[in-house]
């Protein structure tokens, strides 16, 4: 599976994922959160690479069950890092045309699972079925620890909003170097205007963009 090969590979970004894999998993037991939903203001931040790495170290623990649902229909991204064969997308499940059930997908580290759309991507008017996706998340409450939801940037698009009701915590994603204030700042309101909790913010790139300040890829703060 790419994600533990390159774990194992690449001791830098294993000692600063299993960073935020760590002060994750405390935030969330302590507060039992079970849903989080991975975002960012705009799109090319690396929250669909973050919410891999992390769900991946994640599930390393032999005692956890962790997941990912892949909600970005108009760009799903997630299946890239695990190349797994989708023979039910999560949007036949929003439909009403399958169970969820045969819609989990396992990987080849067994703690994780993942639920995706189908290649090329799904109605994004699924996302606005709020008693469907309200039951989706309660299955995964149910049979997962913690699951990362991998949605849209913010700004482009409202599907995120959309979701954003019906989860525990939102984690946003900023890339050093790109990410601007006003956009980090519109995409706070959003999440506040719709009583979300903002678990914390997760910058990367923070070594090439600003190496006077820091001496890791990535930072990780909660509000």
């Amino acid at each position: 599976m790419k994600t533990v090969e390159r774990i194992a590979d690449d001791w830098l970004l294993a000692t600063e994922i299993q960073k935020l894999e760590a002060r994750l998993w405390r935030g969330v037991k302590r507060d039992r959160t079970q849903v989080v939903l991975m975002t960012s203001a705009v799109r090319g931040e690396g929250k669909t690479t973050t919410t891999a790495y992390l769900a991946t170290a994640l599930a390393m623990h032999p005692e956890r069950r962790i997941a990912i649902v892949d909600l970005d229909f108009r760009e799903p991204r997630i299946n890239a890092y695990f190349e797994c064969e989708v023979r039910h997308g999560i949007g036949e499940v929003l439909a009403g045309r399958v169970a969820l059930p045969a819609a989990i997908i396992k990987t080849e580290l067994p703690q994780l699972d993942l639920a995706l759309p189908v290649p090329g991507g799904e109605d994004p008017g699924l996302l606005r079925r709020a008693r469907e996706i309200g039951e989706t998340f309660d299955h995964f409450r149910s049979h997962y620890d913690l699951t990362l939801v991998d949605a849209p940037a913010l700004l482009p698009v409202a599907d995120t909003s959309a979701i954003l009701p019906h989860t525990d915590g939102v984690l946003l994603v900023a890339m050093a170097g790109k990410t601007t204030k006003p956009h980090l700042n519109r995409a706070r309101e959003i999440c506040l205007g719709l009583n979300a909790n903002i678990l914390g913010l997760i910058v990367g790139n923070l070594k090439e963009a600003a190496p006077e300040y820091v001496d890791s890829g990535y930072y990780y703060g909660y509000r």
